[in-house]
């Protein structure tokens, strides 16, 4: 029997010849596409699409990472409709999407908590100050929404967290982002010493001759701020004995990048958050003993090193405020804001004058001319929080705040001896709080994550309580 052979001509050579120079046509068509156009949005497509797909994977971690992770870089933005639109915002609307999917397809049972009511309320107060107190309410609803956008991700934590154990894995998550982070600033700092490149630094930001690390946060003030609150949460973790190792080595790697910011107040935020974890930690250190100074003496050392080598530019800085006080030239730069905002709070006292809408009316050439292009904001959050959204605005995050210490207090009198996610938690929060008195920080994600992380715990601790006897 003859033996037939295959005609399909997919098989051929020809076809073989045919594909090889379709291949050559497009490659050549490629090259010439980008030397001539600008292929921007193929780097974005696929940057969207991996991000799309991180989401998907092991849900909820791979959500929460890109939330977390995107909220770590402020720095960059790309102009979207004339608004800078940064990949925390990004984040919000793609795992935003993600979200309502997965509530529309597997329906689980969706709880808000009063705390979550507050922060609603706050988020409603700053549409209707920017559409009802502004002078331009256009420009402030705009900035009302960029500023929920910076706010979703509080509801996204809150959301995607359900139960302690999501809990416990997505606080490493959000460890492991911040460490990450302080450690992209020490290589920028190191970068820059050893080849003189300026990626991730802050050049004449404090001093003329001096660079600060800002590594992918908005500025230096920032990151120090969010490696000081890094090195806080790790020292919980190292205190009450989880993972040794990586919490004390993660404390001096954050310890070290928030010297390297050179911010003062991140230092002195971190020394006094520090010692208030120690404080509340003192019962489990009695058994521990000594080695639990080991992250104390370590970083004592490594800023004795830091400044030295730096040429004493964090004594530079400290001696500028001794010597010269609220005449020294950052400082009386934030308190004429401060001044000129509070000057501005009795025109709108209960619902403010919109969110961010002290650009529109303070202007640096009455000052300073040289800086009339310089875009301002409010630096102190409460006086921020005052002036755009009024008293009204101030007491529902007070409110907020208030139930969330009595959550915490409550979980604190079941036991002598805090876990180390929650004092770390509250130690973090402390620290911001100080921080954000100079640098607010309220406007971008990274915040509100933290806030998002500490309700959870409060919510889901607070549940596993006994009931309370008659």
């Amino acid at each position: 029997m003859m033996e037939i052979s295959s005609t399909r001509w997919w098989e051929s050579r020809l076809a073989e010849r045919l594909h090889a120079f379709v291949a050559v046509v497009a490659s050549l068509l490629l090259l010439r596409l980008a030397m001539e156009e600008d292929l921007t949005w193929l780097a974005g497509t696929v940057i969207a699409a991996a991000v799309c797909i991180l989401t998907a994977v092991r849900w909820p971690y791979g959500a929460l990472l890109v939330v977390l992770g995107m909220s770590a870089m402020p720095y960059y933005f790309v102009e979207l409709l004339g608004w800078r639109a940064r990949p925390e915002h990004f984040a919000a609307v793609i795992v935003s999407g993600a979200v309502c999917f997965w509530l529309y397809f597997k329906k689980p049972a969706v709880r808000l908590h009063s705390l979550d009511y507050w922060i609603v309320a706050f988020v409603i107060i700053n549409f209707v100050s920017s559409a009802v107190g502004s002078s331009a309410p256009g420009s402030t609803l705009r900035w009302a929404l960029q500023n929920s956008l910076a706010v979703i991700p509080y509801f996204l934590v809150r959301l995607l967290i359900r139960d302690t154990a999501t809990l416990r894995k997505g606080y490493r998550i959000l460890v492991g982002v911040m460490i990450a982070e302080c450690a992209y600033g020490v290589l920028c700092a190191a970068s820059y010493q050893a080849f003189d490149t300026d990626f991730g630094m802050s050049v004449g930001q404090y001093l003329v001759d001096i660079s600060a690390v800002y590594a992918s946060m908005y500025e230096a003030n920032l990151f120090g701020a969010y490696a000081a609150c890094c090195a806080v949460l790790c020292l919980a973790m190292y205190l009450s004995g989880q993972r040794r190792i990586i919490s004390g080595s993660g404390f001096l790697l954050a310890a070290l990048a928030t010297v390297l910011s050179y911010s003062r107040a991140a230092l002195v935020a971190l020394i006094v958050a520090s010692l208030w974890v120690f404080w509340k930690a003192r019962h489990s250190r009695r058994s521990r003993g000594s080695k639990l100074l080991a992250p104390v003496l370590a970083f004592a050392f490594i800023l004795v090193i830091v400044v030295y080598s730096a040429g004493g530019v964090l004594q530079k800085r400290f001696e500028d405020l001794y010597y010269e006080g609220l005449t020294e030239e950052t400082m009386i730069s934030r308190f004429l804001v401060f001044q000129e905002a509070l000057m501005e709070v009795p025109s709108h006292p209960l619902l403010g004058s919109g969110t961010a809408s002290f650009n529109l009316s303070f202007d640096w050439n009455r000052f300073i001319p040289a800086w009339a292009s310089d875009k301002t904001w409010i630096g102190n959050a409460p006086l921020r929080v005052l002036h755009d959204t009024g008293f009204v605005g101030l007491t529902a995050v007070l409110g907020f705040f208030v139930s969330l210490w009595w959550k915490v207090r409550r979980i604190w009198k079941q036991s002598r001896i805090p876990d180390g996610m929650t004092l770390g938690l509250v130690g973090g929060l402390l620290l911001y709080g100080m921080t954000f008195q100079l640098t607010d920080g309220t406007i971008l994600a990274f915040f509100w994550i933290h806030l998002g992380f500490l309700a959870s715990a409060a919510i889901l601790y607070t549940e596993h309580l006994p009931a309370a006897t008659p």
